[in-house]
């Protein structure tokens, strides 16, 4: 019993495997597109409520003109909300999907097509999107600053411009091969259109 309930584990990875296909690149930019917004509307609310109890407007989300000590705070509230939405939400509520995946029936997989894993989803969202490539997210942004307000030391402008080259590598492996970006091959994932 033990050994056909080993083999049909295998089968249904086999099967999986067979059922990979990369998503479209139309969908997937897409997809970006609408996390993009979306995360960054999470990530600014609490940034946003900040501004708005010490300037009186919503408008200032320069954390680096926040009076000591609310640009870290507010930087790690924002943070915490992009973790949410970029880690949490595709860890916990809909596997591999952010809402925009979800919505266009996209999901991030193991680069085997399986599932991906809890490591794996933390080291693409978060060390390859947000801290790694520093133009696709806004939460980027955030940590930029919050650096430069604990260190004194402003790398704002240099880890932006890192960040695009980055991004702008990522893009060109996105087009020209597997349709894996830096933050997939960071956590051994893929994106895959769903059945």
């Amino acid at each position: 019993m033990a050994k056909l309930a080993g083999s049909s584990r295998e089968g249904t990875a086999v099967e999986k495997k067979k059922e990979f296909q990369p998503a479209g690149l139309g969908r997937r930019f897409a997809a970006y597109l609408v996390d993009w917004y979306l995360g960054a509307l999470a990530t600014a609310l609490p940034v946003s409520v900040v501004s708005m109890k010490l300037f009186g407007t919503v408008q200032n989300q320069n954390l680096l003109t926040f009076y000591p000590p609310y640009g870290l705070i507010a930087g790690a509230l924002g943070l915490f909300a992009a973790v949410i939405y970029y880690v949490a939400v595709p860890v916990l509520l809909w596997p591999g999907q952010t809402p925009g995946k979800r919505w266009l029936k996209i999901q991030i997989v193991d680069q085997n097509g399986g599932d991906a894993g809890t490591g794996q989803l933390i080291l693409r969202q978060l060390v390859g999107m947000i801290i790694l490539e520093g133009s696709l997210v806004s939460a980027s942004t955030i940590w930029h600053q919050m650096f430069t307000i604990a260190t004194g030391i402003n790398v704002v402008n240099v880890l932006m411009y890192a960040g695009m080259a980055v991004s702008l590598v990522s893009v060109v492996l996105v087009l020209a091969g597997r349709h894996r970006a830096i933050h997939d091959r960071i956590g051994g994932t893929a994106v895959a259109s769903c059945k």
